[in-house]
């Protein structure tokens, strides 16, 4: 069974800084610090040469976030995406006042081409770029609950040359069916979120239990498809869900044919196993420890709001006119 989005994976150059941005901008706690060790085990489970790494775990309200620093990534330098590119592209965090959040974030080392604007949904966006040029859009949403004094995890978005295979997947994999689809743009309210010009692009959402799985396929300026992902390269690098058995989980998977790294393992937090969609894109299945349990996004106490948030966005997410 699958209970929900338990966390996004993001591979930063500097843990140290990642920690301070994170925490200091979105108010995420770090619960757990480890470090994944070069071994055979961990080799086949990532499917990565070299998986050694600093990590932190992180938790939010609603949702929770994993920051490695890969050992592998000494060197490398920072590179930006632009939206419509392939892959794991964005993360999203609300707030009620979208504002604030926004101007703190550019105190502290955020990259922006525009502050939220409106896109006719009764919502602010604005797309940002971490110090290190990893995509988070920032949501205002005016409806949210007045006692929720942090932002929380909305969604993670992923961009695809072909929506309507990657979200049967994801249909499949989850067990639960898109909630709604659009199609949006040319409109140059979109363009200025975006930071590109006269852009026309799909859209498709997966309602979880606590978060949301966003789906964009970009006709203008056409997403193609990504070189297979390195599970230690920089960027947002996995979505882990949570399962209540990872063992038959993984036999679903298999029997149904699709690509997995490496049968489940079992660590501090839990049993896991990783794989890949049809995009290449890489998923975790995690069951959760009885050690990790207050980690379960059953446990998250913002799962009670998050369904109501995003019916209301569903509702009223329309082109501007």
């Amino acid at each position: 069974m699958m209970k929900g989005i338990h966390h996004t994976g993001l591979s930063v150059l500097d843990l140290e800084k990642a920690i301070a941005y994170w925490t200091g901008c979105f108010g995420f706690k770090v619960a757990v610090r480890f470090e994944v060790e070069d071994i055979p085990e961990t080799r086949a489970l990532m499917q990565a040469e070299n998986p050694s790494a600093k990590v932190a775990f992180l938790t939010g309200p609603t949702g929770h976030l994993e920051l490695f620093q890969f050992d592998a990534n000494a060197g490398v330098p920072e590179r930006s995406h632009t939206v419509h590119e392939a892959g794991i592209r964005h993360a999203c965090l609300q707030a009620i006042e979208v504002d604030p959040l926004f101007d703190r974030c550019a105190e502290n080392g955020t990259r922006w081409h525009a502050r939220p604007s409106g896109l006719g949904t009764g919502a602010l966006y604005a797309y940002v770029r971490d110090p290190e040029g990893n995509i988070i859009e920032l949501e205002g949403v005016p409806w949210g609950p007045a006692d929720q004094t942090r932002p929380w995890y909305a969604h993670t978005a992923i961009v695809t040359p072909d929506i309507d295979r990657l979200t049967a997947f994801y249909e499949f994999l989850t067990g639960t069916k898109v909630h709604n689809r659009g199609s949006f743009g040319p409109h140059r309210s979109f363009d200025r979120v975006a930071g590109l010009e006269g852009i026309v692009f799909k859209g498709a959402w997966i309602r979880l239990a606590n978060a949301t799985l966003e789906f964009w396929e970009y006709n203008v300026p056409r997403t193609t498809p990504d070189p297979r992902k390195d599970a230690t390269g920089p960027g947002w690098n996995h979505i882990c869900f949570e399962v209540g058995n990872a063992d038959e989980e993984y036999a679903r998977l298999a029997a149904a044919g699709i690509l997995l790294h490496a049968p489940p393992v079992s660590n501090a937090f839990g049993r896991l196993f990783y794989g890949r969609d049809p995009d290449d894109n890489i998923f975790e299945c995690l069951e959760v420890s009885a050690r990790h349990r207050a980690l379960s996004v059953e446990r998250l106490s913002g799962r009670q709001f998050i369904t109501r948030l995003d019916d209301a966005i569903a509702a009223h997410y329309k082109p501007a006119r």
